[in-house]
């Protein structure tokens, strides 16, 4: 019987198994979702072999997430609403990475380009795996709606959901290494969130059709939605060209 003399110990909590010395893409997707930290750790090791592996997760991703959004107003969108969708977002993270390295260490994190690299493509995968997540509901709407403002509205907002998931992985990394303050890293997702948004104008049209494949027009994001938030696909307009 146990007394106030001679308590039951507490059973620790059992230790989370090692990844595996090799990281497959199974192993990979867990981690980002069970075990951030953990997978901080191993991509500081020189051998872990994930970059590409998670390069290709993000990029096949958001290709399928691209098509999709292709799909609403078919004919050329249905390759080239992707091929604009992918770039962006991986042109996005590739400008934005010199920035994330220095705003990290100003975050007080110790982390080597090498594995901050990594772990941005850990980021752009965990995103583009939920972008894909929301595809098949996106899909239903894009075909049975032909509202500008409704898909756009509905893809930029599953982005933002997205990207609020990959931030929070590259928050881990920041405190996994060593990081003691959140500021420098919110002030980067600002940039990084505006710098996506921005791509959605320059890289137009991608929601509708035009005989164009890229405007050459200048235009801040939020003029591009405003003027086309109220039109559809099946009243075109001459600002169809910059959906």
């Amino acid at each position: 019987m146990n007394t106030p003399e001679n308590p039951t110990p507490a059973v620790p909590p059992p230790l989370e198994a090692p990844l595996p010395a090799k990281l497959d893409l199974k192993s990979l997707f867990e981690a980002l979702l069970r075990r951030p930290h953990s997978l901080v750790e191993r991509l500081s090791e020189p051998d872990h072999g994930a970059t590409g592996k998670l390069a290709l997760v993000a990029v096949v991703s958001i290709l399928c997430f691209g098509f999709v959004i292709g799909c609403f107003a078919k004919h050329e969108q249905l390759w080239a609403a992707p091929l604009k969708i992918t770039t962006g977002l991986l042109f996005s993270g590739l400008i934005c990475f010199p920035s994330l390295y220095i705003f990290s260490t100003l975050a007080g994190a110790r982390v080597g380009i090498s594995q901050l690299a990594a772990c941005l493509a850990g980021a752009l995968a965990l995103a583009g795996l939920l972008l894909l997540g929301f595809a098949p509901a996106i899909w239903i709407f894009a075909e049975s709606t032909d509202s500008f403002g409704f898909i756009g509205t509905l893809a930029i907002g599953t982005w933002i959901i997205a990207l609020v998931f990959a931030l929070r992985f590259l928050k881990s990394v920041v405190f996994t290494t060593g990081g003691t303050q959140k500021g420098p890293l919110v002030i980067w997702s600002a940039v990084f969130l505006l710098v996506t948004l921005q791509m959605t104008t320059s890289l137009r049209p991608i929601l509708g059709r035009s005989p164009v494949l890229l405007t050459q027009e200048k235009k801040f994001f939020l003029q591009h939605w405003g003027e086309t938030i109220g039109e559809s696909l099946s009243r075109p307009t001459p600002q169809n060209a910059a959906k």
